[in-house]
């Protein structure tokens, strides 16, 4: 009963703690890792260099290492804590050694994010000059919207794209009588890419006809031009029914820090009114 009782409290604080951030991992400067048995530990590596070589010292643990996803699983190959060991791994030309304790209390971490030196997230954006324009056809939007939409509801995924930054964005406007939200930015760094996501629901009574051909955007008062254009939902958006589009400028070396703003067409009544001055 009491080693029943000691389990699940220690399941409620796991669940309990907040998840860690992202911390540097620097060369030959060993990062302490507690795992418990029984459970697995991913450790994410944020860079765009991948894994090379791994050195395990002692084997009361197992690794297994995701290459596309620059991640490592570790697993205790042992029932009981109190054991330790190190993991080296050689990244480019330097080792980051990650020093793994077993343990069964409230230390054991379930994810680890590691920031390596050659990942800079306050100067992501120095390079995008490096991407050569592309053609609309070459861009694959429907998938680039997939993998906003999945790093933005997984942590894991999110955290292994090296050149994927998400950056929340809340402009409304307001047409017949809808909020429509330009709500996030994904920015593809390696691509110089920043795809833009629209969302709105019809309030109204009636069903509104909004083509992605039909949005515009602006960058700090500059039109931009939009290289493709997609939504998965029907044009012709039912009362009730909620509508996203999604579009993608490349090519620009522009910052998701922008002012940005959206650009509709006029609502029903604007063009009523302009139709009726034309009789008069």
């Amino acid at each position: 009963m009491i080693r029943t009782l000691g389990a699940l409290l220690f399941a409620a604080a796991a669940l309990r703690a907040a998840p860690p951030e992202a911390v540097p991992l620097e060369p030959g400067v060993p990062a302490e890792i507690y795992v418990a048995p029984g459970r697995a530990t991913t450790v994410l590596l944020r860079s765009a260099q991948k894994v090379s070589a791994i050195s395990l010292a002692s084997p009361v643990i197992t690794y297994k290492y995701d290459k596309p996803l620059n991640q490592i699983e570790i697993t205790p190959a042992v029932r009981t804590g109190g054991v330790e060991t190190n993991l080296n791994l050689r990244i480019g030309a330097d080792v980051y050694v990650l020093l793994v304790h077993v343990v069964e209390d409230v230390r054991a971490q379930f994810v680890r994010t590691f920031i390596l030196p050659n990942a800079n997230p306050a100067g992501d954006e120095a390079e995008l000059g490096g991407a050569r324009p592309l053609a609309p056809a070459e861009l694959d939007l429907p998938a680039a919207a997939r993998t906003m939409e999945r790093a933005e509801s997984d942590a894991v995924f999110r955290a292994a794209q090296a050149n994927l930054r998400l950056e929340p964005l809340a402009v409304a406007r307001r047409w017949n009588g809808c909020d429509i939200l330009l709500d996030e930015a994904a920015q593809f760094l390696d691509l110089d890419l920043i795809v833009f996501r629209i969302h709105w629901t019809n309030t109204t009574p009636d069903a509104l006809y909004l083509h992605p051909l039909q949005y515009g955007l602006v960058a700090a008062g500059r039109t931009l031009p939009v290289l493709a254009r997609y939504s998965p939902d029907d044009a012709v958006v039912l009362p009730g029914a909620e509508c996203r589009a999604y579009l993608a400028v490349q090519g620009l070396r522009l910052s998701r820090h922008n002012a940005w703003d959206l650009v509709l067409p006029p609502a029903a009544d604007s063009v009523a009114a302009s139709l009726e001055d034309g009789r008069r």
